[in-house]
């Protein structure tokens, strides 16, 4: 009896301590978001989240609206202490970390200018395809300027979304 009362006793002391050592969780950044890290990527598949919330600091060296999917693709050159965002596939680009915004999310993420030094927010990711690394896609980027999509862009991006091939062409036409 006195040994099923000491290990009772033992268990939820176990378990007190337990309870109190629940390790506290915090995010990288507070532009982190819940939900799918990938939700409104054109072929999410090809990408493979390294982390679902990512911090990246550097230099933009160039910015490029892209037409066939609408996302504007930044090669931004990493700060010290951020290269190890980068793997072997990324001297493809310049030695730079490929940063996407969707068209979704471009009424709410600046878009910097070429030159400009920022930090950057989303998922990283690692593009299989290409064999580089991604933030994919950029939920906040601290400096520049908002240029929402426009309707053909968000329309395409749709079609591409819901697997419609050719989506791009039939726009154009």
């Amino acid at each position: 009896m006195r040994r099923a009362a000491a290990l009772l006793g033992l268990f939820l002391l176990l378990c007190t301590a337990a309870c109190s050592l629940r390790r506290q969780v915090s995010l990288p950044s507070p532009y982190c978001r819940g939900g799918g890290a990938l939700v409104g990527v054109y072929r999410p598949q090809r990408l493979q989240v390294k982390s679902r919330c990512r911090v990246a600091v550097g230099t933009v060296r160039k910015v490029v609206f892209e037409a066939y999917d609408g996302d504007v693709h930044l090669d931004l050159r990493p700060v010290p202490g951020y290269e190890k965002l980068l793997a072997d596939g990324n001297e493809r680009v310049g030695g730079n970390l490929v940063v996407e915004i969707i068209p979704q999310d471009r009424s709410r993420v600046a878009v910097p200018q070429e030159g400009a030094r920022v930090e950057v927010v989303g998922p990283w990711v690692e593009d299989t395809k290409h064999g580089w690394n991604e933030i994919h896609p950029a939920w906040w980027v601290s400096t520049g300027e908002i240029e929402p999509a426009s309707a053909t862009e968000l329309r395409r991006v749709q079609l591409l979304l819901q697997g419609v091939e050719g989506a791009a062409e039939q726009d154009d036409a």
